[in-house]
């Protein structure tokens, strides 16, 4: 910390105050200073680990609190407060404002990639923090009051609102109902034979959202496909009347690992002859008679908010393919002649 003050303060008092443009010839060292603001200052390390800072402090914060009384130093060098106001060696500066420094940079842990689970964690999200020093008015050795450990749950820091955001805007591989291919050789999936159903398999692996950032925290979202159900409503042929459906079929109950080769997850299995009408098992659906059926597929995802190498979960999100549509036919009969 002693390495940081000397080495950083004078690269932050470039940074946050106009010193090169105050004028020091004039300063009567004996003539304290008086500085009344409305509002501390904060600066602390952005993503690519540079500094910024803001008065931008939302109730709260640690970083809000105000003393009952104003703070002081006795200057050691030449300097300026943050209205840029000039101030030599062994002047007195007091001031109603507090400055706020961050210490160190942040983790820089990488993200899993796009696809893959995440496998290591510094831990969750409410054990991290970064550490302020704080500051009488300004980044000078004297004016230098201690030092603190500030958590990611402290309104200044905490990333969750920008991760909702993200999960408000999330864009994930799109479902496909899978078409069966009874469709293409009856015209239509068949009265009271049971059709399977099912996605593309690239639907359902685990996906990275894009990145944001909120100052300093870079933020991910992963999502892993968590179950899976269809929502199937049948209208019947009116000239040929059966009964209606609407219901949600269920499909798939927890994560599973899909095989990227096949046509269909879940993988097409041996199905049965002809069924009773409606739900016959997990994802499974047999029309009752000739009309069409809408099917819509419902993916449900367990999220987990990443926050440079910190994790926490997030609620569930739900991702709905677009709505598939067949016929729903008969079996002609057709009577051959044999030799």
């Amino acid at each position: 910390m002693l390495r940081w003050l000397g080495a950083t303060i004078a690269v932050l008092q470039l940074v946050l105050v106009p010193v090169a443009k105050a004028d020091f010839g004039n300063v009567d060292p004996g003539q304290p200073i008086y500085v009344s603001a409305n509002s501390n200052t904060v600066a602390y390390y952005n993503e690519t680990g540079g500094m910024r800072s803001t008065t931008n402090i939302p109730g709260g914060s640690q970083f809000k609190l105000q003393p009952a009384s104003p703070c002081s130093f006795v200057a050691t060098a030449t300097g300026a407060t943050l209205d840029g106001t000039p101030f030599v060696a062994g002047q007195t500066v007091t001031s109603t404002r507090y400055l706020w420094v961050e210490f160190d940079g942040l983790p820089t842990t990488e993200a899993p990639g796009p696809t893959g689970p995440i496998t290591t964690t510094l831990g969750t999200l409410g054990q991290a923090r970064r550490l302020f020093g704080r500051f009488c008015e300004v980044p000078h050795g004297a004016a230098f009051l201690g030092s603190a450990w500030v958590t990611a749950n402290d309104p200044f820091l905490d990333p969750r609102p920008t991760a909702r955001s993200l999960l408000t805007n999330l864009q994930l591989i799109e479902p496909a109902v899978y078409r069966n291919d009874v469709v293409d050789v009856w015209g239509g999936l068949v009265t009271r034979y049971p059709a399977w159903l099912a996605i593309q398999p690239e639907a359902w692996q685990p996906q990275r959202s894009s990145v944001a950032h909120h100052r300093g925290w870079t933020i991910y979202l992963h999502t892993t496909p968590a179950r899976m159900e269809f929502e199937v409503t049948f209208t019947p042929d009116p000239t040929k009347p059966s009964a209606p459906f609407h219901g949600v079929v269920a499909c798939v109950g927890a994560p599973a690992d899909a095989d990227m080769a096949a046509t269909a997850f879940p993988p097409l299995p041996a199905l049965p002859e002809q069924t009773e009408p409606g739900v016959n098992g997990a994802c499974m659906w047999t029309p009752p008679g000739p009309g069409t059926v809408t099917v819509q597929a419902r993916i449900t995802y367990s999220v987990t908010m990443w926050v440079n190498g910190y994790t926490e979960a997030m609620p569930d999100y739900m991702w709905v393919s677009p709505p598939a549509t067949f016929a729903t036919v008969e079996l002609a009969a057709v009577n051959t002649k044999g030799p």
